[in-house]
């Protein structure tokens, strides 16, 4: 899984360091190795951009600065993810002292034929000139991705070479794991509850009165598999209860075998085949061969980077004031002892002279983070810390939701809070595929989730417009009210339902040019009345021709 992680991570580090703010310093054997494999802050940036983007593909939002029991902060990831680019920056030092570089010539082939594969179309080739502005950019991204490919592909027949004496090694040094991980079973079996049922239906069975798909399919309790002859599928082992594994690999193939009690009752059985490995041909001839292949290179990979770092005395030390800070903060929310000494630390320079000093963003999330870990959430400091992060930080995540639980009353306050509960749904229906699961997780309870939410919204924004603010926060408003009107308006597609979203469109659409004139407004506004024309056109027609 690691190996599999710094491969990700490698995709993203073509970077020039010419003039680069370095993040991270690493050293063999106490002194400072070149800086051209120390880690910049630009590198951090793109792999926990990519890190970042994958988890939002899934529904994971990260906050700015609070860690959750499932998720780290922001802050936390970039810390999370020092040490697998320190796994790449070292492989890259493996590959210069060991002379694994591919040549330019190498380089330059598998570069033009990606190109090619990239370049197949017009079309194509707009999109890249889009993304990426010319072709002479991209060419140079894909030529870095090539170079960092064929150094780790060099790198890799180094130190986990595919050859037939590697492989047999391993698979001796971990035989017992490769058995366990890739022996299969392919089994049927019917599930009773009495010994006297199971015992009689073999009875049955051997004598030709019943056969063994009709008596699952009469008497197993195991519903799953009762209409489908008792078939299990393929098992491994491990994953049945060790009775029934046991029963499994001394059955003989394809003989009624049993009955086994198990903690659900009792099991006849048929073993319909058994692919056993005992060596490592039978690993090669089976289907699970890429896997073991896998296996190996991630093994062989792992052993020898923690083998690479401990003879070298490689380490790295972090120079950004920000990283540094969370993983002071992170160590020392280890334990209670711990915390109360680093509360009492940033407490006494954020609060030392008893008002409140200029402190980072992290400085006031972790006071805040560990007042409410330690009990001190009556201090006033508390609150101070709360309010000093919303003001200087970004308006999302749970500052806003601490924030709002301080001064629900304060506009714009509220403004954030209901913006991020809305940001929330219009993550959720962007992402279709998570939109699908949400709905298949939760069905109508989901529903109603988002139907309540954006009355919420509507009801909460609107109580905010009713009192004296300024003409900007107002627009602000209406924005988010513009925003949660256009989700409304996907739900439901029935006559009633549009009238009402599009006149309260319209309503918020008319109060946005009276503080922000815009074209694009008065347009939309111009359309609308003339769709609600057209609604109530279509609703008068069948009363016209009766």
């Amino acid at each position: 899984m690691k190996k599999f992680l710094l491969i990700l991570l490698a995709a993203f580090f073509s970077l020039t360091l010419i003039g680069a703010e370095y993040a991270v310093r690493i050293t063999k054997g106490g002194e400072a190795v070149s800086k051209e494999f120390w880690i910049t802050r630009e590198e951090i940036e793109q792999a926990f951009n990519a890190t970042v983007a994958n988890a939002a593909s899934q529904g994971i939002i990260l906050d700015p600065y609070f860690d959750s029991y499932f998720t780290p902060s922001e802050l936390g990831l970039k810390t999370m993810i020092i040490p697998y680019i320190v796994d790449e920056k070292l492989i890259d030092y493996f590959a210069w002292e060991s002379n694994l570089i591919p040549s330019e010539e190498e380089i330059d082939a598998e570069t033009d034929s990606m190109m090619e594969m990239y370049t197949s179309s017009p079309d194509m080739v707009e999109q890249i000139e889009a993304i990426y502005g010319s072709m002479d950019a991209f060419r140079s991204e894909i030529r870095n991705y090539v170079s960092d490919a064929l150094k780790a592909e060099l790198v890799q027949e180094s130190v986990a070479p595919l050859n037939d004496d590697a492989l047999a090694a391993y698979f001796e040094e971990f035989k017992t794991e490769i058995k366990n991980q890739f022996e299969t079973i392919r089994a049927r079996h019917i599930l009773v509850t009495e010994e006297a049922t199971a015992t009689g239906l073999m009875d049955r069975i051997n004598s030709g009165e019943i056969t063994f798909a009709e008596a699952a399919l009469q008497f197993s309790i195991d519903s799953s598999t009762a209409a489908n002859g008792g078939e299990l599928g393929s098992i491994v082992r491990g994953q049945t209860v060790p009775e029934f594994e046991e029963a499994i690999l001394a059955a003989p193939i394809g003989e009624l075998y049993g009955p086994v009690q198990s903690e659900f009752g009792y099991h006849l059985i048929i073993v319909e085949e058994r692919n056993e490995i005992n060596s490592l041909e039978d690993v090669v001839n089976s289907a699970s061969y890429n896997d073991f292949v896998s296996g190996y290179q991630n093994d062989t990979y792992n052993r020898w980077i923690e083998s690479y770092i401990e003879e070298n005395k490689f380490d790295y030390e972090i120079l950004d004031n920000e990283l540094l800070f969370y993983n002071e903060y992170a160590k020392a929310k280890a334990t209670e002892e711990t915390a109360n000494e680093f509360f009492v630390e940033i407490a006494s320079g954020i609060f030392g002279d008893g008002t409140s000093s200029e402190a980072s963003l992290m400085e006031y999330a972790a006071f805040i983070e560990l007042s409410e870990m330690l009990g001190f959430t009556d201090s006033p400091d508390y609150e101070t810390a709360i309010r000093n992060l919303f003001e200087a930080g970004e308006k999302r995540g749970m500052i806003v939701q601490k924030m709002y639980d301080l001064d629900s009353e304060n506009p714009e306050v509220a403004a954030a809070y209901y913006n991020a509960l809305l940001e929330e749904l219009e993550n959720t229906f962007m992402n279709q595929d998570l939109l699908q699961q949400q709905l298949s997780s939760y069905g109508q309870s989901f529903v109603d989730y988002v139907f309540n939410t954006i009355g919420e919204i509507e009801s909460g924004l609107t109580s905010v417009l009713e009192k004296e603010i300024s003409d900007g926060l107002r627009a602000d408003v209406l924005y988010i009210l513009i925003r949660n009107n256009s989700l409304s308006l996907e739900l439901d597609y029935s006559p009633d339902w549009r009238k009402e979203k599009l006149n309260q469109r319209l309503g918020y659409l008319e109060a946005l040019i009276q503080v922000e004139p815009s074209e694009a407004a008065q347009t939309e506004i111009e359309s609308i009345i003339s769709e609600l024309e057209q609604i109530e056109a279509e609703a008068e027609t069948p009363a016209a021709t009766e």
